[in-house]
């Protein structure tokens, strides 16, 4: 009996060492590095600094001079940058607008070396807006769609609103305009997912001032805010604030 039962135990123990399967292999995957741009090679980009772009024989600020990408002009990716080639083109206060050079070809397919800081991957707005339609909610249209209609701003004559309305886009972002007795403001709020801080104050700045000669820039070291002026005309100017995932920039216009 007990040779039975040894011989039992030691078939159930075979069985079991031959059904007994490897253990998977754990594949660990390498986290992924973080890209420092927002382009691909063949990919096509717009030239939103506001008296063009220097295109360089090499990539540095102090590199023979071979042309000029004018404000709009479209211009396609020849080779991604290196990560190490931060440059920083324009300093005010403690906020650095950094970029690199990235090799690109014009429509006369002209090579040559550009500073991205200035590039978006949208064009700049040429066209007159709809009807009924504020300039820079056309511009965000470009950006991402419209997300239902109009919220409509009633007057308010305590603090001097006329009227105003709200529109949300698909991607988080708001366009909001309000009509004072003395002026107008217009407000957009955008996801740093769809602008950086410095692709906002690049591209709009260009698009509320483009006909502008004397483009004036601050930033208050209190507030951080950064503000934007023709000096031409002291009436008119935008201000950009970065406040947790939004880039909130505000026009004001005074009569």
């Amino acid at each position: 009996m007990r040779q039975s039962i040894l011989l039992l135990l030691l078939s159930v123990l075979a069985f079991s060492c031959r059904e007994k399967k490897p253990a998977p292999e754990v594949v660990v995957e390498q986290p992924k590095k973080a890209s420092t741009t927002f382009y691909e090679v063949n990919q096509k980009v717009y030239v939103h600094a506001h008296f063009g772009l220097s295109l360089r024989k090499s990539p540095d600020p102090k590199a023979e001079k071979v042309g000029v990408a004018q404000y709009g002009e479209a211009l396609e990716i020849v080779a991604l940058p290196e990560a190490d080639q931060t440059y920083v083109a324009e300093t005010v206060d403690e906020f650095q607008l950094k970029g690199h050079w990235v090799k690109v070809k014009n429509a006369d397919q002209k090579e040559a070396y550009v500073f991205d800081g200035y590039l978006a991957s949208f064009p700049t707005i040429e066209e007159e807006p709809e009807e009924d339609m504020a300039l820079p909610e056309w511009f965000y249209m470009t950006l991402s769609k419209p997300k239902g209609e109009r919220e409509i701003t009633p007057p308010n004559e305590k603090e001097g609103i006329v009227e105003g309305y709200k529109q949300a886009y698909q991607d988080g972002g708001e366009f909001e305009l309000i009509l004072y007795n003395g002026g107008v403001t217009q407000f957009l709020r955008i996801p740093t997912s769809t602008l950086s801080f410095s692709q906002a104050l690049v591209v709009l700045r260009s698009f509320y001032f483009s006909n502008a000669k004397n483009l004036k820039i601050v930033r208050n070291a209190k507030t951080k805010k950064i503000k934007v002026n023709d000096t031409d005309n002291p009436y008119e100017w935008l201000e950009f604030e970065e406040k947790g995932d939004k880039v909130i920039v505000g026009f004001y216009s005074a009569d």
